[in-house]
């Protein structure tokens, strides 16, 4: 009788125990849907690059990225947490990966979170100007046509991190940091291949302000080593990113909400540093100062729209000139779907690079990745987005 009443109390308590790491822990599935069609006038023709035509297409990810995750924390005791997510990028025209074809490319870390002390995380994980910057502006809401072109400042976070060790701060006083640091691995010099961002934001009321800096450094003859994702939207960029030996992002962006009425302004420096041999593409820093700004309306609980307008202009290497001008709208169909519609215009001039040879410059509207063979360009996008 008494072997049997000390089994059932062991059993007992193992259930206690068992239901209590239960309620202690969660782990939870979701994702993001975003799918349409754009109409793009002036695409550089698939028979002919040097001539444009209009092009009707499916689209991708046009408003926020196309993701499905799984993220989950455990209770350490008292303020401190075990964390984790893991995020896959996909296409839903065609059912491949994004990121390049990685299984988890948008995110995939694990760490600890303490509500005093913050969190630090190991991982592929966002840099803390696209955590930090990114909220305060257009690209929080629109994506594709109010990003600068081929989104060479990482403004619709086209780069991610490998490698990574990241801390975030908890709010002080209205105040927050964050720092990330990418190990390139490589043996006998540990510059190599590594990737360092620090960025910090204040918020009071209805008023944010956040600034940041972001350096990557590339190895083009061992690029296992890079942390950094390269950024190769458009030929505002391309030319100059493949062949970096670093990038440089310096950003700042402020924004204020008024109830109905949301504005914001940013502005950003980036330097793509060359790495100079024989035959190199190029020999001189190539440097983009992008100004922008937005607003943005609600015009009912379930009606929004908004208005953006960016300035980018390069010297350096080359010399090239980027006016873009985003309409969109949205409406809520629910908490979990949405329907939109974009319009962006661009206007190129100047002169960039293609390969080793300086080019005129030409339009592509955001990082939708449609290059025309002129100057200018129109890119309009419809779809539909689901969340759960």
């Amino acid at each position: 009788m008494n072997r049997k009443i000390a089994i059932v109390g062991v059993s007992l308590v193992a259930a206690d125990a068992m239901s209590l790491a239960s309620a202690q822990s969660s782990v939870t599935l979701y994702g993001i849907i975003d799918a349409g069609i754009s109409y793009t006038h002036n695409v550089a023709s698939a028979s002919d690059k040097s001539k444009n035509a209009n092009q009707v297409a499916f689209t991708n990810s046009q408003l926020f990225g196309n993701r499905w995750g799984i993220k989950g924390k455990e209770s350490l005791g008292g303020d401190l947490s075990a964390i984790f997510v893991l995020e896959s990028g996909f296409k839903p025209g065609t059912g491949t990966l994004g990121q390049g074809g990685r299984q988890f490319g948008r995110q995939a870390y694990v760490g600890l979170s303490d509500k005093q002390l913050g969190t630090l995380t190991l991982g592929r994980q966002y840099d803390p100007l696209r955590d930090l910057i990114q909220p305060l502006t257009a690209d929080n809401i629109w994506g594709t046509v109010n990003v600068t072109p081929g989104d060479l400042d990482n403004y619709d976070n086209s780069a991610r991190v490998s490698n990574a060790v990241k801390y975030t701060s908890p709010v002080w006083n209205n105040f927050q940091f964050e720092a990330i640091y990418g190990l390139g691995g490589v043996a006998g010099d540990f510059t190599v291949g590594q990737t360092a961002a620090v960025a910090a934001t204040y918020k009071i009321g209805g008023f944010a302000v956040a600034a940041g800096y972001f350096l990557a450094k590339y190895d083009p003859s061992n690029t296992a080593s890079n942390t950094a994702d390269t950024i190769n939207n458009s030929s505002a960029s391309g030319a100059y990113a493949v062949a970096a030996r670093s990038l440089q992002i310096a950003r700042v962006a402020a924004a204020y909400d008024f109830d109905k009425v949301t504005v914001g302004a940013g502005y950003s420096n980036t330097r793509y540093k060359p790495v100079v041999t024989a035959g190199t593409a190029y020999t001189k820093t190539e440097a983009f100062n992008s100004v922008s700004a937005f607003a943005n309306y609600k015009f009912t609980p379930a009606l929004i729209g908004g208005i953006s307008y960016s300035y980018t202009t390069s010297n350096g290497a080359q010399s090239a000139h980027y006016n873009q001008v985003g309409l969109q709208g949205q409406y809520l169909l629910s908490v979990r779907t949405s329907l939109y519609a974009l319009v962006g215009y661009q206007r190129a001039s100047g002169s960039t690079l293609s390969g080793k040879a300086a080019v005129p410059a030409t339009a592509s509207v955001g990082d939708a990745g449609y290059q025309s063979a002129t100057g200018s360009q129109i890119a309009t996008f419809a779809g539909i987005v689901h969340r759960f």
